[in-house]
C-alpha cells in the first residue's frame, strides 16, 4: 500500500485537477473495503472490485456494447457449445444443443434490447440486456483490445491503475490490462499480488506485465507474528520471508486428532460419526482454551461443515443440491437469492426487534421495507393511529406463526399484513401449484428452480437466522477462501478431509503424505499448499491447527522430521 500514498503525496494535486483518478482493484468486497479504510475513504482512489471496475468503464458505450456481444462474444460462445455437443443423448450433449438455440435466438434479437446492464446477482439474460460477472469479464476484455480508442480514453481517466491480488485475476483482463499500458510513460500498471495464493479456478496465477515490466519481490511480511512466518517459511521454503520492525512474537499450535473412515454416501460420515467429530472438535477448542475466547476467526473449507455448527445444513443442501443453478447457489452463498433476502432484511430483524421490545428498530424496519408505512402508498390518508395500529397487528400475526409455520405461509401472511413487497418471481412461486413431475435433469434441468422453491416454502424458519447470522458476518466462521485480503489477530483452521468431502483437496495427503501411506495428485498438492498458505497467513499473532488424521502419532513424527511443526507444538487428542 505504500505505492498509494506516495502517488497521493506526489501527484494528488495534479490528478484532481485533471479529474483523474487512481485505480485500485480487488478481488473481494472484504478486500474493497479495506483498501478503502487505508485510504481514508478518499474520492482520488476508484476502489473497486475487478467486475464493478470493468463495467465502470464501457456501461455508457452502448452501441460498443452492443456490437461486440454481436460481432464475438455470442458468437464465440455458440461456437463453444457446438463443440460440447458430440450429438448424442447424454444430458450434456442435450443442454449445450439448448444452449446453442438460446444464444442463437439472443443473437438475432440483440438488436431488440433498449439497454445493456450489469446484473452482480449473476443472471445472464441476454434477450433483456442483462449481463452476468462472467460475461462483464469476457466483453470488457474484448472491447478493451478491440477499441484503441476506449485504450486511450481509460488511460486517460486512470493514469495509475493497482491490481491487487492479481494471481486471482482473470487472464483476458490482464491481457487487455496489458495493452493499455503497452506504450511509455503513463498510464501505468501495477499488478501486486502472490501466485501462491491462486486459489480460484481459471485465473491467472503466474502473472506479468506490459512488455518490459520490472519485477519487485517483496520478502518482508509486516502481517504475521515471527512464529507464523517460521511455519510460512516451513512450508514454502522458495520464498524465505522476514518480519518487520512491529512483529509480535505470536504462537502457533496444532492438534492432531484420529480421523474416523467415513461409513456415509460418498465415504463421508453417517450422522452419528458428525456428531463424534463436532464433539471432538469442540474437545479441541477446550484445550486451546479458545472455545469461549472472542475475536477469534474459525476457518473451514467447506459452507456445509459451518452449517454444521451453527445450524443451517438442510437450507445449505438445499441451495447446493441438484435443483440449485449455479445463479441460484451462487446467490444463496451471497445472501441475495429473491426468496431469502424478505427474511434477512426484514422478517427476521423484526422478530428479533419483537422479541427484546426494541419499538426503535421496529419502526426504522418498516420505514425502510414496509408498505404500511409508505408515505405514497394504501396508507398515505390514515391517521398515524391507525397505521401503528396495522402494524401491531401485521406484528403479531407474523410472530405467531413463526416457529410452526411453513416458509410459504409466512410469506403469504407478511404479504397480505403489508409487511412486505414480494417481488414478481417470489409472487409467481407462492401463485403457481407445485410441480407434481419428479425431477429429471434432461427433461427439465432450464425449469429446476420451480423444484428449489416448491422444496424451499415447505421449509420452517428454525434455520434462517443462523444464516442471516452467518451471511452477514456475525459469526466466528468462515470458509477458507472467504477470508483472502483480511486479517485476524487469532485463526483456527480446520481440516478434516473426509468431513470436506471435497476431492480437489487433501490437506492431510499434502502435509503428511508418509503417514497417510499416498502422495496428492499434482492438482491437489498445489490447491492444497495455495489454500493452506493463505489460512496460515490472515494471523497477526496466534495460530491454530486442528487435523483430523488416520495416524496422529505418525503424523506428529513427520511434522517433526519435516521440520514443519515443532514438537512442543504438537499435541495429539
Amino acid at each position: 500500500m505504500s505505492a498509494v500514498p506516495d502517488i497521493r503525496c506526489k501527484y494528488g494535486k495534479s490528478l484532481r485537477a485533471a479529474n483523474q483518478q487512481i485505480a485500485c482493484i480487488t478481488y473481494t468486497n472484504v478486500a474493497v473495503e479495506n483498501i478503502k479504510r487505508r485510504t481514508n475513504l478518499d474520492e482520488l482512489f476508484a476502489v473497486s472490485t475487478i467486475h464493478g471496475f470493468l463495467w465502470g468503464l464501457v456501461e455508457n458505450y452502448q452501441s460498443d456494447i452492443c456490437n461486440t456481444l454481436r460481432d464475438q462474444l455470442i458468437p464465440e460462445r455458440i461456437e463453444k457449445k457446438r463443440q460440447e455437443d458430440n450429438g448424442g443423448r447424454s444430458v450434456a450433449a442435450q443442454k449445450a444443443r439448448e444452449q446453442v438455440v438460446k444464444l442463437q435466438s439472443d443473437l438475432d434479437n440483440l438488436q431488440l434490447v433498449e439497454k445493456f446492464s450489469y446484473d452482480d446477482s449473476g443472471r445472464r439474460d441476454f434477450s433483456t440486456g442483462s449481463l452476468s460477472h462472467d460475461d462483464i469479464v469476457d466483453l470488457v476484455s474484448m472491447m478493451i483490445l478491440r477499441l484503441p480508442n476506449l485504450q486511450k480514453i481509460i488511460g486517460q481517466k486512470f493514469p495509475y491503475i493497482f491490481i491487487d491480488e492479481a494471481q486471482d485475476t482473470f487472464g483476458n483482463v490482464m491481457k487487455a490490462l496489458n495493452q493499455i499500458a503497452s506504450e511509455e510513460g503513463l498510464p501505468m500498471i501495477g499488478y501486486f499480488g502472490d501466485p501462491m495464493q491462486q486459489i480460484y479456478e481459471n485465473r491467472a496465477g503466474q502473472f506479468s506485465g506490459p512488455n518490459g515490466y520490472r519485477l519487485i519481490k517483496k520478502t518482508e511480511n509486516y502481517r504475521c507474528s515471527k512464529e507464523v512466518i517460521k511455519l510460512l517459511n516451513a512450508i514454502r521454503p522458495d520464498l524465505r520471508q522476514t518480519s518487520g520492525p512491529n512483529n509480535v512474537i505470536g504462537s502457533v499450535e496444532i492438534r492432531l486428532i484420529k480421523a474416523e473412515s467415513g461409513n456415509g454416501d460418498r465415504n463421508t460420515y453417517t450422522d452419528a460419526q458428525l456428531s463424534s467429530a463436532l464433539n471432538q472438535f469442540d474437545s479441541a477448542l477446550a484445550h486451546f482454551q479458545w472455545n469461549n475466547s472472542d475475536g477469534i476467526k474459525q476457518l473451514f473449507l467447506t459452507r456445509q461443515m459451518i452449517a454444521h455448527r451453527i445450524g443451517f445444513s438442510k437450507l445449505n443442501q438445499l441451495f447446493t443440491g441438484c435443483y440449485a443453478s449455479q445463479t441460484a447457489e451462487d446467490s444463496f452463498k451471497q445472501g441475495e437469492h429473491f426468496a431469502l433476502k424478505p427474511f434477512i432484511e426484514v422478517l427476521i430483524p423484526l422478530v428479533e426487534a419483537h422479541k427484546i421490545n426494541d419499538h426503535a428498530a421496529i419502526i426504522q424496519i418498516l420505514r425502510e421495507y414496509s408498505p404500511l408505512l409508505d408515505p405514497e402508498g394504501a396508507s398515505k390518508d390514515l391517521t398515524i393511529k391507525t397505521v401503528t395500529e396495522k402494524a401491531q397487528t401485521a406484528i403479531n400475526a407474523l410472530v405467531s406463526i413463526w416457529s410452526n409455520q411453513t416458509v410459504k405461509k409466512i410469506l403469504n401472511v407478511a404479504s397480505q399484513h403489508g409487511l412486505i413487497s414480494l417481488s414478481e418471481r417470489l409472487t409467481e412461486h407462492l401463485q403457481r401449484k407445485p410441480r407434481s413431475e419428479v425431477y429429471n435433469e434432461t427433461e427439465y434441468g432450464l425449469e429446476k428452480g420451480d423444484w428449489l422453491m416448491d422444496k424451499f416454502l415447505t421449509h420452517k424458519t428454525n434455520e434462517l437466522a443462523s444464516y442471516r447470522k452467518f451471511i452477514l458476518d456475525l459469526t466466528p466462521y468462515s470458509t477458507q477462501h472467504g477470508v483472502k485480503g483480511d486479517e485476524f489477530e487469532k485463526v483456527l483452521v480446520f481440516f478434516d478431509d473426509t468431513e470436506a468431502n471435497w476431492n480437489i483437496y487433501s490437506f492431510s495427503k499434502l502435509l503428511t503424505p508418509i503417514s497417510v501411506g499416498k502422495e496428492p495428485t499434482a492438482g491437489q498438492k498445489q490447491k492444497s499448499l495455495n489454500l493452506a498458505y493463505v489460512c496460515f497467513s490472515r494471523a497477526i499473532q496466534d495460530l491454530r491447527v486442528i487435523m483430523f488424521t488416520e495416524n496422529p502419532i505418525a503424523a506428529k513424527q513427520e511434522f517433526i522430521s519435516n521440520k514443519i511443526f515443532r514438537d512442543e507444538q504438537i499435541t495429539i487428542q
